[in-house]
Order: structure tokens, then C-alpha cells, then sequence
């Protein structure tokens, strides 16, 4: 049996404000563009162990249950290109996404996925074979790198081409995991950590890679995160029925792009009315539960911090009346998928002191505030997103 390629799935997209930088014909048919962008691999490791040593009944239907799980997170602002054999590619055209922040969420969302999967198998079967048994022997680890690319036009087909793209290839065969331990995984190279401006969370590796000398890279801890998002966590979310007032917008783009437009703060600034200043606290190094807000408002400053934080589904907050510091009150912002875009759920809790007493006039006086000023900030955001199109 001919020897089989690592199973991944490939995703390439442009990077934050990357344009293509020249358009040229190559003959009758075919035409190139290069462009600046990230280039990534989510990479199934121990996967040709697992498939040459397991019945190919049940391992195949595994793999591709596993693959299904990745491919469903490729979505907006990654676009989904096509597949090769054991690859899915995707690729994203908009000048304003992915930042760094979301591109990290990605990568999570990814193994998460996998994870979740996984998982679902373990529990769900009871087969004895050696394929069934040695799932849990399966893991992911994803590869990035930003850089140079042609993307080439070939008749009705496109192809990615570029020392950036072997080198990201080369990536997936490096030492890490015997020389950190870390066996799940995100290998950054340095120009990717640079790109996305968050190496400071992630431990710096190196390693001689073939025609490309030694490759200084950045490795983040998949797993680690995973049980750091999941330990101990209490789940703050309003359903409208707990809360004392709800709005509902829909936006005319993709979840993901809807979510990072609602979170990081370079792009709050451009849509919330009025608001002049946004200051971050990130006492995790990135954003996520404990991260806090401090918007300057014409009319007030208002600070809310960050309580539960599941992307792109849903996060939570809790804000003090900037009226009345001494009260606060809850918030959740629900995504939810439509046909032509995303629907948001914005539910504002009951306002309370540190004691738990009630200030119905803190509510009646927040809402009525809210109720305008969201209704211009969304609007606003709403056109801007469809302008980054």
C-alpha cells in the first residue's frame, strides 16, 4: 500500500489589511496573484501509526469523522476553498479580519473541535477492535505561518505556491514535541507571532529546518488551554428570559467577523457611538474571562468586565452604572447563525449593589440609554462590516 500523506487540514488566508500585491498573467488561462498572509495546518498527529495498525473499516469512518469536525469550523472570515485527498483549504478575502486575537481563537476552536470529537467516539463506542481503542492515542497540533504566496488561477481550479508555503509545510515535522513535552500544540513561526502581536503568552522554540537554516518559531499549549478555559468555570448566561430587558440586531455578516467586531477593541472604537477612548485590562495576556473594558463616553465612563467567554457563540459581562458605581449588572451577547448573516442577542440583567438588593431605577435608567445607543453603534457596525466585503 502506497505510503499515505499526513492527514491536515490546510487553511490559507490573507493576513490583517493584506491586498494582493500583483496580478499577472502566466499564459492563456491561468493568472497569479502573491499575497501577505497567514498560512495554517491543523495537523492530526500519530495518524499514520493509528491508520496502519487499525482495521481500515473503522479507521477510515474515524478519520473522517475527526476531519468532519475541522472542516466545520473553517467559516467566515476563513472561506472555504475546496479540498485535496486529505486536506480541506479555505482561504479569507477581507482586509480587516482576522486579528490576531481571532486567528488564536481559531486555532482553538480547532483543536476544541477535534477534542469534543474525539472524545464523542471514545464515549460512544464499545468495539474492541484496535481502531476503536487507539483513538485516544490520536491529537492535533496546528502550524502557522505568515508570509509571501502565489495563488494561482489554473482554468476553473487555484493553487497556493511559495517558499512560505513549503516552509509552513516543513513546520509539521519539527522536535517539538520531544523537547517541550507539549504534545497538543500551535507552532507559530516568529513571523506569524509577530503578525498577530501575542507571542508574549507563548514559549519561544527553534529548530534548524532544511534550506531555510535555523527557523525561530513560538509554541502555544493547546491542551493547557483547553482545561485553563474549562477549569472551575461558571457559566454566566442570560437567557432573555432572565434578564429585565433584551434587543436583537442582525448583522449582514458571518459570526466570526461579528465577533471580533463586538470584542476587540481597535475595532469597538470605530463603531460605538461616541466613544472616544477604549483602555484594555488582559490579566490572562489575551482576551477572555477577567479581561475588563473602560470606554470613555461623552457622557459618562463606563467599566464592565469580562464573565463568561465561549466564541463565537456567546460572552458574557458584568457593568457598573456609571451613574451609580456602586451598582452593577449583568449582560450576555448571543450569536446565532442566519441565512444572510448573524443575529445578535443583547440581554441586559437585573442591576444590583454588592449586597444583591435590586435598583430598578438603575435598570430603567441604563436600558433607556442603551436602547439609543446601541441602536446607532449597531447600525453603524452594520456598515462598516459591509463595507470590509
Amino acid at each position: 500500500m502506497a505510503r499515505l500523506a499526513m492527514t491536515v487540514a490546510c487553511v490559507y488566508l490573507s493576513s490583517t489589511g493584506a491586498k494582493n500585491r500583483t496580478s499577472r498573467s502566466l499564459g492563456r488561462g491561468t493568472m497569479t496573484a502573491t499575497h501577505t498572509g497567514y498560512l495554517l495546518i491543523a495537523d492530526i498527529s500519530g495518524y499514520t501509526q493509528f491508520l496502519t495498525s487499525s482495521e481500515m473499516d473503522h479507521a477510515n469512518p474515524i478519520l473522517q469523522s475527526l476531519l468532519a469536525a475541522l472542516i466545520e469550523q473553517v467559516g467566515d472570515p476563513l472561506h472555504f476553498w475546496k479540498t485535496e485527498g486529505d486536506a480541506v483549504l479555505a482561504y479569507s478575502t477581507r482586509q480587516d479580519f482576522p486579528s490576531g486575537e481571532t486567528f488564536l481563537t481559531i486555532c482553538e476552536n480547532l483543536y476544541n473541535a477535534f477534542t469534543l470529537r474525539r472524545q464523542e467516539i471514545i464515549a460512544n463506542t464499545t468495539c474492541p477492535c484496535r481502531a476503536c481503542a487507539n483513538v485516544g492515542n490520536l491529537d492535533l497540533k496546528i502550524i502557522a505561518h505568515h508570509g509571501q504566496f502565489d495563488e494561482m488561477q489554473l482554468g476553473p481550479t487555484k493553487d497556493i505556491s511559495g517558499s512560505d508555503v513549503i516552509l509552513v509545510h516543513r513546520m509539521t515535522k519539527t522536535d517539538v514535541a520531544e523537547n517541550t513535552s507539549i504534545r497538543s500544540y500551535a507552532l507559530f513561526s516568529e513571523a506569524a507571532a509577530n503578525a498577530m502581536d501575542i507571542s508574549d503568552i507563548m514559549e519561544p522554540y527553534s529548530q534548524d529546518i532544511e534550506h531555510f537554516g535555523e527557523v525561530r518559531m513560538m509554541v502555544y499549549d493547546l491542551a493547557k488551554s483547553w482545561e485553563k478555559m474549562r477549569a472551575d468555570r461558571q457559566r454566566e448566561f442570560l437567557e432573555e428570559l432572565d434578564g429585565v430587558w433584551t434587543l436583537r440586531y442582525h448583522f449582514d455578516a458571518p459570526i466570526g467577523v461579528v465577533w471580533e467586531a463586538l470584542v476587540a477593541p481597535e475595532h469597538k472604537l470605530k463603531w460605538m457611538n461616541r466613544v472616544s477612548d477604549i483602555k484594555m485590562e488582559n490579566p490572562l495576556g489575551r482576551l477572555g474571562p477577567g479581561s475588563g473594558y473602560h470606554c470613555a463616553h461623552e457622557m459618562a465612563q463606563f467599566f464592565y468586565r469580562v464573565t463568561d467567554w465561549e466564541p463565537f457563540d456567546y460572552f458574557s459581562t458584568r457593568i457598573l452604572d456609571p451613574a451609580r458605581p456602586d451598582i452593577s449588572f449583568p449582560e450576555t451577547y448571543h450569536l446565532t447563525k442566519t441565512n444572510t448573516g448573524t443575529e445578535l442577542r443583547y440581554t441586559m440583567g437585573m442591576a444590583t449593589d454588592a449586597d444583591g438588593v435590586r435598583s430598578e431605577i438603575s435598570e430603567q435608567e441604563c436600558s433607556a440609554f442603551l436602547a439609543e445607543f446601541w441602536a446607532v453603534s449597531f447600525a453603524d457596525m452594520n456598515e462598516q462590516l459591509r463595507q470590509s466585503n
